[in-house]
């Protein structure tokens, strides 16, 4: 079983062994991404070739040297030859690198899963690399029959939130539950129906009724604490009860 992560791989230096239409797919992903990528291989696409030519890649154009593992945080070996990325695999694994041999589940210490996204919305589908095409299938339904379009604005609609709402209600229940009431109100329809300004009054009017239950809650808990009516009855042992238990051993 694997453990599912997503990387933040900003400004991070990521390595392709081969340049191919495999390796072509895993530099796209890893530049959509934002890392710093470096290919090394003889010949590479011309989709490479143009993101090289722009600036956005370093390109070795040569065959793989154990150096280029150096100061690498993830390497994907995507050559045509299965013994080389096996081998680029086994060193990157040595040195604690992240590190996939591309269709060779026994030389990887993580596998990609197929990606449905929209917007800030990714889902991330795997099958522990016993069916790729399962994963692609479940991918292509989710991203079709799931992730509508309006999936996008929802999610950046309640990232501005985010914050406000920290703000405002001071534990991590409270807020769940908050959240889980603004997805089931009007709020995630009004956003679907163009209706920006509606969503934010209804957020508004949504946070400030949580704040103040949370306020009143706090209060109540403060009171009860302060009542002496609520403070329980003495329940200390007497002392010959603690002469006999004494005397009991």
């Amino acid at each position: 079983m694997y453990y599912p992560i997503f990387l933040d791989l900003r400004e991070r230096d990521c390595l392709v062994v081969g340049g191919g239409i495999v390796g072509t797919g895993k530099v796209s992903g890893l530049l959509e991404a934002g890392a710093r990528v470096t290919v090394v291989a003889p010949q590479i696409s011309a989709q490479v070739t143009q993101w090289y030519a722009d600036g956005r890649l370093v390109w070795h154009a040569r065959e793989f040297w154990v150096e280029d593992l150096d100061d690498q945080f993830l390497v994907i070996a995507a050559t045509n030859n299965k013994a080389l990325n096996a081998f680029v695999y086994q060193l990157a694994n040595r040195q604690q690198r992240v590190a996939n041999a591309v269709d060779d589940l026994d030389n990887c210490n993580f596998i990609a899963p197929a990606i449905a996204s929209s917007g800030a919305v990714q889902v991330a589908v795997s099958t522990a690399g016993k069916s790729p095409a399962l994963a692609k299938q479940l991918r292509d339904h989710i991203q079709h029959d799931l992730l509508k379009p309006e999936i996008a604005g929802l999610a950046e609609f309640l990232g501005q939130w985010r914050p406000e709402v920290k703000r405002q209600l001071p534990t991590y229940p409270i807020r769940q539950a908050f959240w889980e009431s603004v997805l089931a109100s009007m709020v995630p329809e009004l956003l679907a129906e163009g209706l920006p300004a509606a969503a934010e009054h209804a957020m508004q009017a949504l946070l400030h009724t949580a704040h103040v239950a949370a306020i009143t809650h706090a209060h109540s808990g403060m009171e009860a604490l302060a009542d002496p009516c609520t403070e329980s009855a003495d329940t200390s042992i007497p002392k010959q009860a603690h002469r006999k238990v004494r005397g009991s051993f």
